[in-house]
């Protein structure tokens, strides 16, 4: 297993103790084959696949290797939004596996562009009432095959220890 992919600093906002967190994993999206973690639900007639919905259940990695340890899965789907050009809209979750963050989830949102951002409008568990954005870029891209994606995850949030006590915690 690669090192520790996480550091959590608490931070003093006025209005609530939050901490902050930073990750950096790789999320591995296999579009055909006997890997394949996508399915279109919904098929497009359309030129340029306009309207087309897919799900998916993309494994997130702690490492570029598709074969480093699975810490996250991304569920949820994208939507073909654009009728003049290739543009994904994405709303999912990213449900944790790993021992630290197990169970907690982040809520994120935007386009899938090669190169570009999404939202983190929500979090649940440890990762509660998070916010912030995931700056994500194509590292390795086989067309038609799969692709992974480095993910840069910058978030604060509010642990349910400290929402409820009022209390900081320190990192591990």
């Amino acid at each position: 297993m690669a090192g520790q992919f996480f550091e959590v600093v608490t931070v003093k906002p006025m209005l609530r103790d939050q901490c902050e967190i930073i990750m950096q994993l790789f999320l591995h999206q296999v579009v055909s084959g006997p890997n394949q973690n996508q399915e279109t639900m919904v098929p497009s007639s359309h030129p340029g696949a306009f309207g087309m919905i897919v799900i998916n259940d993309w494994p997130i990695h702690d490492a570029f290797d598709p074969n480093a340890t699975i810490v996250a899965h991304a569920r949820g789907m994208h939507v073909q939004v654009d009728q003049a050009n290739t543009t994904w809209y994405t709303s999912m979750n990213i449900e944790f596996v790993d021992d630290r963050f197990n169970g907690s989830k982040l809520q994120v949102m935007g386009t899938t562009p090669e190169k570009g951002q999404w939202a983190i409008v929500g979090g649940t568990g440890e990762l509660a009432m998070a916010y912030g954005t995931i700056d994500h870029n194509i590292v390795r891209n086989n067309p038609g095959i799969d692709a992974i994606r480095q993910l840069d995850i910058h978030a604060f949030y509010t642990p349910p220890q400290m929402a409820e006590s009022g209390t900081s915690t320190t990192a591990n």
